[in-house]
């Protein structure tokens, strides 16, 4: 039933909707700026240390599939194809072989749910509610508002499970696609305001792999969702002075952020707000937050493809932000 139900679901790129929880095993997760090299487990059956010499590559004029949706709803980048089924990269950035996946056909827009598994959950509000979840649930929402659309959308991380910045950037490249919005709620708490404290972090002109469309797409975000949240009344927001539409640098002069620093396409971060904030922390919980959120994040996305929109919030000074560097484990999800 839910292997018909993804599949029949990615079909309408809504394939987010499949609501499964995963218990994968856990692998070694990269540093915070995924520099160190993840090998597949030795003792795992479908391991393979070498996928080049053992597939032959996917891509557009491979035939085959870029992506695919695993039999378990995962959605997984393809490396390659052998007589055994695809070789895909795994959330947490093995080579693995599962015996068979749906297509994911090209996709315009990539969302990205923030954070994600038992050991990366992101903030959490002083209701409970935690972001990993939250992000995820808005996720799916959009994917629904872009379907509504008509705009072919997939999404990286499919379920409460670890999945590497890197592996998300990847996957939006391997798809082609023209946007990867990746969302998040902030924390901690800044000085108390009248106007939500939206933040949209865009690609450093700059950095290695920066797109010139990263901040249109980045105004568009922060314009339409701004507007949308400022309808809510009797709500405390909290804002920097210089929340808007900026870039936010390593000393070095990077991207600080890996999802904006590693792909190849137009990419945008979203903190939609303050989750360490007990009367947005409230809001965000409500199914009305949600649909409000997601329907300004999609017509954003639209006003993107399919318009000539600037958008507004513009920041010329960026912020300059060193965190600190560490590992946590990635607990991926099985694939089949």
């Amino acid at each position: 039933m839910v292997k018909g139900l993804c599949a029949t679901l990615c079909g309408l790129t809504l394939i987010a909707a499949c609501g499964i929880n995963f218990d994968g095993p856990a692998s070694t997760r990269l540093t915070r700026d995924d520099a160190v090299e993840v090998i597949a487990p030795t003792n795992s059956p479908t391991a393979v240390t070498s996928p080049e010499e053992q597939a032959p590559p996917a891509g557009a004029n491979s035939g085959v599939p870029s992506a695919v949706l695993s039999p378990l709803g995962i959605p997984v980048e393809v490396l390659g194809q052998s007589d055994s089924g695809y070789l895909v990269r795994t959330p947490c950035g093995n080579a693995e072989v599962v015996s068979a996946g749906t297509s994911i056909d090209r996709a315009k827009v990539v969302i990205d749910p923030g954070h994600g598994g038992k050991w990366d959950t992101g903030a959490v509000g002083p209701n409970g509610l935690i972001e990993r979840d939250l992000n995820l649930t808005l996720s799916r929402a959009v994917l629904k508002e872009l379907f509504i659309l008509g705009i072919p959308a997939v999404i990286t991380r499919n379920g409460d499970y670890g999945m590497l910045l890197s592996v998300r950037a990847a996957f939006a490249d391997a798809l082609g696609a023209d946007a990867l919005v990746s969302i998040h709620h902030n924390a901690p708490t800044w000085t108390g305001s009248s106007l939500p404290g939206t933040e949209v972090f865009v690609q450093s002109a700059t950095a290695q792999h920066a797109h010139p469309d990263s901040a249109r797409l980045g105004g568009l975000l922060y314009e339409e969702i701004t507007t949308a949240l400022a309808t809510f009344d009797n709500v405390s927001w909290s804002r920097l002075p210089d929340a808007g539409v900026l870039r936010v640098l390593l000393p070095s002069g990077e991207d600080t952020y890996g999802i904006l620093r590693r792909p190849n396409v137009p990419a945008a971060l979203v903190e939609y707000g303050y989750l360490s904030n007990p009367s947005e922390a409230a809001l965000f919980a409500t199914d009305e937050y949600i649909r409000v959120a997601a329907q300004a994040t999609a017509e954003a996305i639209r006003a993107y493809l399919h318009s000539d929109r600037s958008g507004s919030g513009f920041i010329q000074k960026p912020r300059t932000f060193n965190p600190h560097s560490g590992s946590i484990p990635c607990d991926g999800p099985a694939l089949e």
